[in-house]
């Protein structure tokens, strides 16, 4: 066969041969600048192929946007304010007669243990009293204390009573000076129980409820008119009495004014008087209660009045 085949090509005419060659170099010179194509991926890789091209044209597309520039909003200036600052009122004095035990509403049975605090007054006694609901008395002591440096004591008395059924009851602490004149007075209502336990409430504050600025005590006045500045913590919304008593028992001059609150009322007022002489008299701010009719609280101070 190979030499017939050779036999061929040599038997053929040149011209045909040339022919020939030049057809095949032709066709493999096409064949070699034909496309090329890619190698196609497998489809178990596709899908990652992709999402690392668009999370590469994401990062790109990221890094070429320019970030925004953060453009401050205007600050708004405050506006003052006023503010009202009010008058400061000076400290309430330390009580002269408080009751340490037991508290206001508190519910006793007998013998009531009672503790007070005590400035002691002229004649250095003081009288504890219980009254029943209708006013009538149903225990009282009058103890003559002793006063030591620096002023002040407490003073534990003992008050046994009787009653049948349970009851309203008023107990009240006074002090008068050696022409009976109140010097001080504190009392509270409680509850009377015939038997039973004894609930003991908290005691109020260690405070004198009224104090007076002026005048201090042992003032000389003159003029005819006493002015008096002061504050008051009410007892109650009964109205509040200034008064001034001579040693005799005298009113020279009253002045009535209304103060209400939970809390230390300042007030300013004038008493106008007419004495012919200088005069002893005590100055006294008193409240009244109305379920017994009595009085409720009073504080007071000694001066002297002059034409």
């Amino acid at each position: 066969m190979l030499r017939e085949k050779t036999g061929f090509f040599l038997t053929m005419k040149p011209t045909r041969l040339f022919l020939l060659l030049a057809s095949l170099w032709i066709l493999s010179g096409c064949a070699a600048i034909g496309p090329s194509y890619p190698t196609p991926i497998p489809p178990d890789v596709l899908p990652t192929a992709i999402a690392q091209t668009a999370a590469a044209l994401n990062a790109t597309a990221f890094a070429l946007t320019p970030s925004p520039t953060a453009t401050p909003l205007p600050t708004d200036t405050p506006i003052p304010t006023i503010t009202n600052t009010p008058t400061p009122i000076p400290p309430a004095p330390p009580a002269r007669l408080h009751f340490l035990q037991p508290g206001p509403m508190s519910v006793l049975t007998s013998a009531i243990q009672t503790k007070l605090y005590l400035v002691p007054g002229e004649t250095n006694l003081v009288q504890v009293a219980l009254y029943g609901e209708d006013g009538r008395l149903l225990a009282r002591d009058l103890t003559r204390v002793e006063d030591v440096p620096p002023p002040g004591l407490e003073l534990d008395i003992e008050i046994p009573f009787e009653i049948r059924a349970i009851e309203l009851g008023r107990l009240e602490a006074s002090i008068k000076d050696k022409f009976g004149r109140y010097e001080s007075l504190n009392s509270m209502h409680v509850t009377l129980l015939p038997v039973g336990l004894s609930q003991i409430t908290p005691p109020d504050p260690p405070f004198e409820r009224a104090a007076i600025y002026s005048p201090a005590a042992g003032a000389n006045i003159h003029g005819g008119v006493l002015a008096v500045e002061g504050a008051l913590w009410p007892v109650n919304d009964q109205p509040v009495i200034l008064e001034l008593q001579d040693e005799a028992g005298r009113i020279i001059s009253t002045r009535q004014l209304s103060l209400t609150g939970n809390t230390y009322i300042p007030f300013t007022t004038t008493l106008p008087y007419k004495v012919s002489e200088p005069t002893p008299v005590r100055l006294s701010i008193r409240q009244t209660d109305p379920r017994f009719n009595v009085i409720a609280y009073l504080y007071s101070l000694l001066i002297t009045l002059n034409p």
